[in-house]
């Protein structure tokens, strides 16, 4: 089916258009490369070990652009999402980041973007402006004179010449309209193909990710049992068990004296009133009733309504999720106000709720800020791409942000908390809707 010739100009702007781009990025590539090359003979003295990170970084940032633009163009879906870097490494960590496949690929694509994407940008600018050149400037040839002819590809001094160089320019123009669609499929597929990871890596990764998310989800799962059954244990049960001592002392005040009977069975009605609360926090605690009467907004409300710092909520761009995933933000919520209430000696807390859509799925985020002193470090089991790491006053006493993370890692999510010292402290959750 042929293309209409609106349809096919608007195809060959758009070539135009993500070749120049790419043009006007190759600077940036050339730079990152001349550092790299200027940095590789201090690696061995240790002394280049500093600027890696931050040279690894700008690659990442070059290369994820590139591959934004290039699956803009290509109207291409990317399945999987790039890594997060640091500022911060030691020195086997470093080691594994520079050999890791990702920096292969972002490296294989530096070379290959330095290559052809000036000499692409070019084509699809001088083809066009040789072609208007060529044919309209070869019949005023004329108009020079003898001593100083018209210089083109070649003295225009006749109408021959001026012929050949008119033809020359229809040939530019075709080659014009050809070559720059062929360019830029070339060089978006090749951005494509270099950047994304091999089939078999990225079913590698899933597998590890997959197997990450299901031991968090059991030690989660085992988690919650443990602390239902502690809460059962400690605080129904006993209730009960109170409230079976009374009926029993009752009934035995009963058998000889039926008023002395009375103090013991109201007693007994404390108890199973109390007793009755504690079934009904612990149902609460496994999945809060006010979820399905508010939604996640109404409950963040409620939440954020209770704490004693004061707190903002913005739910805007928030959508339904599975209960589950609304279930499991509610409680991850909760545990963070819990934590910045009793840590953070904040005077002002931030909510943000809402969901992201990326190409796979929706992505429900929770995002808490508040102005306290910071400091605060995830746990080792809990450790994530940007937590603190470093000695605080959140160090070592996180059980709550532990909780989040496994929380989160349990719907394959991540936490990536930003504590300095000082503050402020920033802790976002993503939770994959479709887990």
């Amino acid at each position: 089916m042929k293309l209409p010739a609106r349809a096919s100009l608007e195809t060959r702007l758009s070539a135009v258009r993500f070749l120049l781009r790419e043009a006007m990025s190759w600077p940036a590539s050339l730079g990152v490369l001349v550092a790299a090359v200027v940095l590789l003979p201090f690696l061995p003295l240790g002394v280049g070990l500093y600027p890696v990170p931050r040279l690894l970084a700008a690659l990442n940032l070059l290369a994820s652009r590139a591959q934004a633009r290039a699956a803009a163009y290509s109207c291409a879906v990317v399945p999987f999402d790039r890594r997060r870097l640091e500022d911060r490494y030691t020195f086997g960590e470093l080691a594994v980041l520079v050999s890791a496949p990702e920096t292969k690929r972002d490296v294989s694509w530096l070379l290959f973007h330095g290559a052809f994407a000036l000499l692409s940008g070019c084509l699809a600018v001088a083809l066009p402006l040789a072609a208007v050149l060529y044919v309209f400037a070869a019949p005023l040839w004329v108009l020079f004179p003898p001593a100083t002819p018209l210089e083109l590809a070649f003295p225009v001094t006749s109408w021959p010449a001026a012929g050949a160089t008119v033809l020359l320019g229809l040939i530019y123009g075709y080659a014009a309209w050809l070559l720059p669609p062929w360019l830029a499929r070339r060089l978006s597929g090749g951005t494509l193909a270099i950047l994304s990871p091999r089939r078999y890596d990225e079913l590698s990764r899933r597998i590890q990710d997959l197997s990450a998310a299901r031991a968090s989800a059991l030690t989660a799962h085992a988690a919650e049992l443990r602390r239902i059954e502690r809460e059962l244990h400690d605080g129904a049960q006993n209730r009960l068990v109170g409230v079976v001592m009374m009926l029993g002392l009752a009934q035995r005040a009963a058998e000889s004296d039926p008023a002395a009977a009375a103090p013991f069975i109201s007693r007994a009605q404390d108890a199973a009133t109390e007793a009755l609360a504690g079934l009904r926090e612990a149902v609460h605690d496994i999945y809060p009733p006010i979820l399905d009467e508010l939604g996640l907004g109404g409950a963040a409300s409620a939440l954020t309504s209770r704490s004693p710092i004061p707190c903002s909520l913005d739910v805007h761009g928030l959508l339904r999720a599975p209960a589950a995933v609304e279930s499991a933000a509610y409680f991850v919520l909760a545990e963070a106000l819990t934590n910045a209430a009793k840590h953070s000696n904040a005077s002002r807390i931030d909510v943000v709720l809402r969901t992201e859509a990326i190409p796979r799925e929706d992505v429900l985020v929770i995002r808490v800020s508040d102005d306290g002193d910071g400091g605060a470090a995830v746990p080792a089991y809990g450790a994530v791409p940007g937590a603190s790491t470093g000695p605080g006053p959140g160090a070592g006493r996180g059980t709550g942000l532990a909780g989040i993370a496994r929380r989160a890692s349990a719907f394959g999510g991540k936490l990536i908390l930003n504590s300095p010292q000082g503050g402020p402290t920033e802790l976002r959750v993503e939770l994959p809707c479709a887990f």
